[in-house]
Formats: C-alpha cells, structure tokens, sequence
C-alpha cells in the first residue's frame, strides 16, 4: 500500500498538482537508528495503538536528530497526523534550542518557517 501511495504522490507532484513535500512520514515500532533518518522522511515511532516519538533530522542545515514525544503523559507533548499521501502535520510548532536556532511548523508534509526562525533551512541566517 506504501509503494501505490508513494506512486501516486510522485504523479501527482510530477503533473504539479500537489508540490513536492519537504517530509514524507512512516511508521514503525521501535525508534530509528541515527543512519536509518534521511532528509526529509519523519517517523513515528508507535507500539500498537500507543504513538510514542516523532523522530526526524532537523531541516535547518544542522542535521541534529529531533525526537518529539506524543505521549499524552508527558510534557511538552506533539500531535501527529498523517494524511493519506504519507504527509505529516505535526502541532505545535518546532523550536530548536541548539546552535540551528530554527523555528517551523510541519503542515501537510511541508515546512513553514517561523518569522523568528534563526535560518530558512538552508543553514544560512535570515
């Protein structure tokens, strides 16, 4: 089903239809390796029904590893949704505190940058 999802979005993003996602999400049930995250893929950690992790590298050019935690026990917490094209919306909004300084929302596989953000992606400053 993955394969006839990731057929259909290339088409579509080919005939410009839909743009191009700066994420694509997965899910599987144990946490990634750091080389198993690539550029531009999200993945949700969950064990049966239970979402635990939000796990990608951060798209400001530093290529920190991000872990969002979804468990509704601790805090802070994200919300991930998946549409049917594997895009990711996650909320709330993404600050990262090192040296990248970026700040973005993930909605419908895209990245918008925050007018505070320390960088646009591209690892130069704004």
């Amino acid at each position: 089903m993955t394969t006839m999802r990731s057929a259909i979005r290339f088409i579509l993003v080919a005939c410009r239809i839909i743009p191009r996602p700066d994420f694509v999400a997965r899910v599987q049930r144990d946490h990634p390796a750091p080389e198993q995250l690539k550029p531009g893929r999200l993945v949700v950690v969950r064990d049966g029904p239970v979402e635990k992790w939000i796990c990608f590298l951060c798209p400001g050019g530093c290529g920190e590893k991000v872990m969002l935690n979804l468990s509704a026990r601790k805090s802070p917490r994200w919300r991930v949704s998946i549409d049917w094209l594997n895009r990711p919306t996650v909320e709330p909004s993404v600050l990262q505190v090192n040296d990248c300084r970026c700040h973005f929302w993930i909605r419908g596989g895209e990245i918008d940058w925050c007018p505070d953000s320390g960088c646009r992606g591209d690892n130069r400053p704004i």
